[in-house]
């Protein structure tokens, strides 16, 4: 039974070997003149390079039609120039408009940020993601009482997690979002080698997908450092206890900046030679 679903276009292939070359695991082999798996698909990394390196078109696999794939060519990459702004002018927003970003922008960016680099290509990531701020406002409040809950039952909380409980009692404050009208948590799998680097690389790309389509961002350390001293909001947002996560919020931003910053010498650079 061919469970990865691999099939080959007679028509179309140019008998190259791309595919077979370039398969990680070396489970694709030239059967009858075509490349084909007949055994090992178990051993399959789930990567689609074969699908990928394809020069015509010919291989598919899990049954996905290559024809739907975008087509690498100059046209569809940015120019390194390009990349550099974006690099260089990515910002953390603190300001936001209230107004809620359109679910089907937000959920093509997911789907976008769905192709970022897991370890061992597990995949298996979780995107948990609030699409208005009416309900980030709603989790805020649960967050402030369950805080509140566990400091009168004699609990020892940060003050700064105090302070942005005080502020939102006093005069609605939102310290811990940033006035920002969505969140997006990003929790690992089970079955990740690295999980806590597959989220953060999940989490990076999205900043920057995000960035050209005119959003701003904000890395949520806030709520992981509630989450590190009140284990009771992992239940809200759905998070096991040996998942790793982070948070991000997002929306339209308020400010807009005109250049790039500067730190071309920010990061100590070491040369290493043996």
């Amino acid at each position: 039974m061919n469970k990865l679903l691999f099939t080959v276009d007679h028509g179309l292939c140019v008998h190259c070997d791309a595919c077979i070359q370039d398969c990680p695991r070396k489970i694709i082999h030239r059967i009858d003149g075509f490349p084909d798996v007949l055994s090992d698909e178990d051993n399959c990394l789930g990567c689609q390079h074969c699908l990928a390196i394809c020069p015509t078109g010919a291989v598919s696999i899990f049954g996905l039609n290559p024809a739907d794939s975008i087509l690498l060519d100059a046209v569809a990459c940015p120019t390194a120039e390009k990349m550099r702004a974006l690099v260089r002018g990515r910002r953390t927003v603190r300001q936001y408009s209230e107004r809620n970003v359109d679910r089907g922008l937000i959920d093509a960016l997911l789907a976008d940020t769905a192709h970022a680099p897991t370890g061992g290509n597990t995949c298996g990531l979780t995107f948990s993601v609030i699409d208005s701020r009416r309900e980030l406002l709603a989790l805020l409040a649960k967050i402030v009482e369950i805080i509140e809950t566990v400091h009168a039952g004699g609990r020892e909380i940060p003050d700064f997690i105090l302070e942005s409980v005080r502020a939102y009692r006093h005069d609605g404050s939102d310290e811990v979002f940033r006035g920002a009208p969505h969140l997006l948590i990003v929790a690992a799998g089970e079955k990740a080698y690295c999980g806590e680097a597959d989220v953060i690389i999940a989490l990076s790309y999205f900043e920057l997908i995000a960035f050209t389509e005119g959003l701003g961002t904000t890395w949520c350390g806030f709520i992981k450092f509630i989450i590190d001293a009140v284990p009771e909001v992992r239940g809200l947002l759905g998070i096991t206890p040996e998942q790793p996560f982070y948070a991000m919020v997002f929306g339209i931003p308020m400010a807009h900046y005109s250049r790039t910053v500067q730190r071309d010498r920010a990061a100590q650079i070491k040369t290493l030679r043996f």
